[in-house]
């Protein structure tokens, strides 16, 4: 039998008086269930809201990198004694969005949705006060996963990047001469391998930074600096890949382009990013376009190419994380560079966007980018015109 109290130490409860626990008692039920039995199961209707009272259970997600990926289960958390299962029942679509599986046997009290349901309607307070309850623990846990990802990104990632920085530069000792002459057969192989490691160190930074990457985080990277600098390493970035295709490279740019503020590192990270994928893009032989210029007020870039160009139905999704055009092919990536580029530009208070194609009768893509040439006073700005609202 359950009774008020057994219901007051549920967290997702906490916020409900006795009055308030009374009317539920007579909703919920006490069930047993097996170790290996699930309780919900991602994506069914939300039926009922177990609490559960002994055992514990493990609660998973489906994963999916972009459209092809591998579908693979990961565990977001485990529960024990005080731990609620199946809010969804609470919220619409009325959804699981997790699979709950008991990882011993368990003991749970279990509330019917419908009559949960009709119970709060019949309520309001309760159901307002139900709900503070239902944000706290949906916080907490997005905060614990969200802290979990970045650790355990930070640690893959530095284990894997120390060892591909060592291989990566006896490549290019060997490359460079150092450990005897090499044929022409000889460097291409080379120069193809280190293209390969740059790309796999440029997917773990980028899952790294999908995890940490924060705007105040940026903003805090914020210096003064003429723009040309990121410019210039960005093409040397790319450099070796577009060699391997025998793309040529084509900078536009005034002769002085005037000091931004913002992030240089962040700033390269877009700019290779872009030029990164007009080559991966683009056939043999083709070229890819850099052009650059300043007004009073703002930078203007822009990256376009000759390649197999965005299906109109991909671009309104070409910035979300882990999506990828579906005429990509087998060209490597995570899908996540746009979206990064996106978050960086955002940050710094720009504007970016696609056009493909860019110019009648012509294939290809275009990328453009502006950025106000201070950011910081872009957000003073915008700071004094909403106290004057």
């Amino acid at each position: 039998m359950v009774t008020v109290d057994m219901l007051a130490r549920f967290p997702l409860l906490a916020h409900l008086d006795r009055e308030e626990l009374e009317g539920l008692v007579n909703l919920c039920t006490v069930e047993t269930r097996a170790e290996g039995e699930a309780l919900v199961r991602e994506g069914e209707p939300a039926e009922k809201l177990y609490l559960l009272l002994l055992g514990k259970v493990a609660l998973d997600k489906r994963i999916q990198l972009g459209q092809r990926g591998t579908v693979r289960r990961a565990n977001v958390s485990i529960l024990g004694p005080g731990g609620a299962i199946g809010w969804s029942a609470l919220v619409a679509p009325y959804q699981y969005t997790l699979t709950g599986v008991c990882l011993e046997a368990c003991k749970l009290i279990v509330v019917d949705a419908a009559q949960l349901q009709d119970f709060l309607d019949a309520n309001p307070r309760t159901a307002y006060r139900l709900m503070i309850g239902v944000n706290e623990m949906v916080g907490a846990r997005l905060r614990d996963m969200v802290n979990m990802l970045t650790y355990f990104l930070s640690i893959v990632s530095h284990e894997l990047k120390a060892p591909l920085a060592a291989v990566e530069n006896y490549l290019q000792v060997m490359l460079d001469g150092f450990t005897g002459e090499l044929n022409p057969k000889q460097q291409r192989m080379l120069e193809r391998s280190i293209v390969r490691l740059h790309d796999l160190s440029g997917l773990i930074n980028d899952l790294l930074d999908l995890a940490r990457m924060r705007p105040e985080q940026i903003r805090s990277e914020f210096v003064r600096f003429n723009p040309r600098e990121f410019g210039d390493r960005s093409i040397e970035d790319v450099r070796l890949a577009a060699k391997e295709k025998n793309i040529t490279i084509k900078a536009r740019a005034p002769q002085e382009l005037r000091d931004i503020v913002g992030s240089p590192q962040r700033l390269r990270q877009v700019l290779t990013n872009l030029l990164s994928n007009a080559i991966k893009f683009s056939p043999p032989g083709s070229t890819v376009t850099l052009h650059s210029w300043d007004t009073e007020e703002e930078l203007w870039i822009e990256v376009y190419d000759e390649g197999i160009g965005i299906p109109p139905e991909d671009q309104e999704h070409i910035f979300d994380d882990f999506f990828r055009a579906h005429n990509v092919g087998d060209v490597s990536g995570a899908g996540l560079g746009l979206s990064i580029a996106k978050k960086i530009v955002d940050a710094h208070h720009g504007r970016i966007w696609v056009e493909s194609p860019y110019q009648e009768g012509k294939p290809g893509t275009k990328f453009t980018v502006v950025l106000p040439r201070d950011p910081l006073a872009h957000e003073e700005k915008h700071t004094d015109t909403l106290e004057g609202i």
